[in-house]
């Protein structure tokens, strides 16, 4: 009796869409190969779903090839349904053909019987072309198709934050997500741009985006850049292969068939941020919210001399690292004198100079007016207090069914608890701010700052934290350094 072959079996389906063979169909037919052909298949490799014009981005098959060219030599061939599930791309073919011939393993199409010799290159080589024809033209094909459908108005991609979609449908509005929506405008035009602080709020806050992912400023500039928003439909604005933005004709943008949740004012106010800001940045380098301050007084003290913000930066020259603030502007030349403080008489500064604003008779503040928008910012923030019962709820039953510990239950408690107290605080906060003329507003203020001093006191680490509640009421803070005075601007 003849010796069985050792061979493996390679299967491969792209999409729904081309007419392919199923997965269990190509293994039948190549188990009836093997059969017929005195072969024994010791194992099917599989890439499912992937496309075949690129080689390293199919796991199984770089799984096999690697098998394939191991000390061990398992495989005298691999079998396929057909030489386009190898390979669609010609050039790539040929290469992992060579690779496998110097081990001595062929690769055998079941469907595509060749002639030996010279005229079985030749056919092979034929497959091979039109294999890769093929794919260029369907994808030609799929591209005018979507082009097509972008003109008329069709989308196509996940729905963005905002909207749900069902097979078929035209996109409607999700009224809870597009509050989220809403708020982030609305915060990007009151705030002047600065997407990391309006994702590190949103993030504190509990609110996540969609299947509960959480915000960044890269997310929120899409937000704001999206003209999804605005009724309109954006297709080809990203090019997977060059991993950049298109621009130009290659972007489509067309009137769409669903609802915006943006209306075109509020839209071009967003759009004269962005793009100012990030002209701006060519310049200046990338704006950074709270969440990249290396210190809570980042991006809020100023210089008394010439307006320029004061850097935190550490003095590693000495045996005791020593922290410090220096004026920006003075490294570049354009300040002409030094507001060098170290951290710790900044922070002593800044204390005494807020402890003196408690204890006057009558605080000076500038009242910014509310925004109608702010009803929604305030809904949502209900929507989220709500959320904890239902956390703290989930926390116990966790405890009482063994889940977690003593500690662990206590540790959660206390979080959440901390977390209630911040947004009833802001709730609070931002109904009080909706009657304009609120007698008890300047007790706000000082009840703001008196939060502010015991987290500077008792918590001087938690930079995130501190800049947030400091920004609540602080425009910025100057310092002027031949007069060794803090001068702090309310809003």
């Amino acid at each position: 009796m003849d010796e069985l072959i050792p061979v493996c079996g390679y299967i491969r389906v792209s999409t729904h869409m081309q007419e392919e063979l199923s997965p269990d169909a190509q293994l039948r037919l190549l188990k009836e190969y093997a059969a017929n052909n005195n072969m024994i298949i010791s194992r099917i490799y599989q890439d499912l779903g992937l496309s075949g014009t690129k080689a390293e981005k199919r796991p199984g098959f770089q799984e096999m090839i690697a098998d394939c060219r191991s000390k061990e030599h398992p495989y005298s061939a691999i079998l396929v349904w057909k030489f386009s599930r190898f390979a669609r791309n010609q050039e790539e073919s040929i290469v992992y053909k060579s690779l496998l011939k110097k081990e001595n393993v062929d690769v055998v199409s079941i469907s595509e019987p060749l002639p030996d010799g010279f005229i079985g290159s030749l056919v092979e080589r034929i497959f091979e072309w039109m294999d890769e024809y093929y794919s260029i033209r369907l994808s030609g094909e799929v591209r005018r198709g979507m082009m097509q459908k972008a003109i008329q108005g069709g989308y196509q991609g996940r729905m963005p934050l905002g909207y749900t979609k069902k097979h078929s449908e035209t996109p409607v509005i999700n009224q809870k997500e597009a509050m989220i929506v809403r708020r982030v405008f609305h915060d990007y035009i009151k705030n002047n741009g600065n997407p990391s602080d309006i994702a590190i709020t949103l993030n504190r806050e509990g609110i996540r985006g969609k299947q509960g992912a959480i915000f960044d400023a890269k997310k929120i500039n899409y937000m704001i850049t999206n003209p999804f928003y605005i009724g309109k439909v954006r297709w080809n604005y990203w090019n997977r292969s060059t991993k950049r933005f298109n621009a130009g004709d290659d972007v489509i943008v067309a009137d769409g068939k669903h609802e915006p949740i943006i209306s075109m004012e509020i839209w071009n106010q967003a759009q004269a941020i962005y793009y100012k800001n990030k002209e701006k940045f060519k310049l200046r380098g990338r704006r950074r919210g709270t969440a990249g301050m290396k210190h809570w007084l980042s991006g809020t003290m100023r210089c008394g001399r010439c307006g320029g913000p004061m850097t935190y930066g550490v003095n590693t020259n000495s045996k005791t690292p020593l922290p410090f603030f220096q004026c920006s502007r003075r490294s570049k030349g354009r300040c002409d004198t030094s507001s060098y403080i170290s951290e710790k008489n900044a922070v002593a500064s800044v204390t005494a100079a807020l402890k003196e604003i408690l204890g006057s008779d009558h605080i000076k503040y500038k009242k910014s007016p509310i925004e109608p928008q702010d009803s929604e910012a305030l809904e949502l923030l209900r929507s989220e207090i709500g959320k904890i019962s239902m956390q703290e709820k989930r926390i116990k039953e966790a405890y009482i069914n063994g889940i977690d510990t003593i500690d662990e239950y206590s540790e959660n408690k206390k979080m959440l608890s901390k977390k209630r107290e911040y947004l009833e605080e802001k709730l609070l906060r931002e109904s009080a701010a909706d009657i304009p003329e609120a007698k008890d507003y300047e007790n706000t203020i000082r009840q703001s700052i008196e939060n502010l001093l015991n987290m500077i006191e008792s918590d001087s680490d938690n930079y995130q934290e501190i800049s947030t509640a400091l920004l609540e009421h602080v425009s910025r803070i100057e310092y002027l350094k031949t007069e060794n005075h803090m001068k702090i601007f309310l809003y």
